[in-house]
């Protein structure tokens, strides 16, 4: 967990160091974008992919940065009933504006919830709602049919931090334990935002 931490320290520190030499205000720039998407989830540590809706917030503090908050819900259609995972990130988009296009790097530290992951194996143990330290890192494309309209689609690494005795569940009676304390996992996230 400390890595991840130190990872995001690196980028955020760069971030900024970029931002005090591009300081110039961009009047024509939008600087509020809200937005709906749809994310998947390819989680490595259970083999497995889920996908869901998501709604997302980002505050341009100029053309290069952006500062953004994103939560998703990826619903759940096996047994156990609930949200399969949901999702919650907070962080830095940096890159560039074209008039017609944007591409940039994202490195937003959060959270992942899951639904079948049980922290004590065992016959008829079953608990719900485990929450693990999740850092979302990769790259942003961005198409500006308008001035106020955005399509953007994200792919990135999903790094989750598990503890120690964590398993996910099969089935009820079967405890598939988790093989690494940190997990790459592709996300991948299409939608559209409206620019203001």
């Amino acid at each position: 967990m400390t890595k991840l931490f130190t990872y995001y320290l690196v980028v955020v520190s760069a971030v900024l160091c970029c931002s005090a030499a591009a300081t110039e205000a961009q009047a024509d720039r939008s600087r509020f974008e809200i937005g709906v998407h749809y994310t998947t989830l390819q989680v490595s540590e259970k083999n497995d992919h889920d996908g869901g809706p998501g709604l997302r917030f980002t505050y341009n503090l100029n053309q290069y940065i952006g500062l953004e908050a994103e939560g998703n819900m990826l619903p759940q259609t096996r047994e156990g009933g609930g949200n399969n995972e949901t999702q919650g990130f907070f962080g830095v988009r940096a890159g560039i504006h074209k008039e017609k296009f944007g591409i940039f790097a994202k490195a937003r530290p959060g959270f992942t919830t899951f639904n079948l992951l049980g922290i004590n194996p065992g016959v008829n143990t079953f608990e719900q709602g485990h929450t693990r330290f999740s850092m979302d890192v990769g790259g942003v494309l961005e198409y500006y049919p308008t001035n106020h309209v955005s399509i953007r689609f994200d792919a990135g690494d999903t790094m989750i931090h598990y503890k120690p005795g964590d398993f996910f569940y099969q089935r009820l009676d079967e405890p598939n334990p988790v093989s690494k304390e940190l997990s790459h996992n592709l996300q991948i996230t299409v939608g559209v935002a409206y620019r203001f």
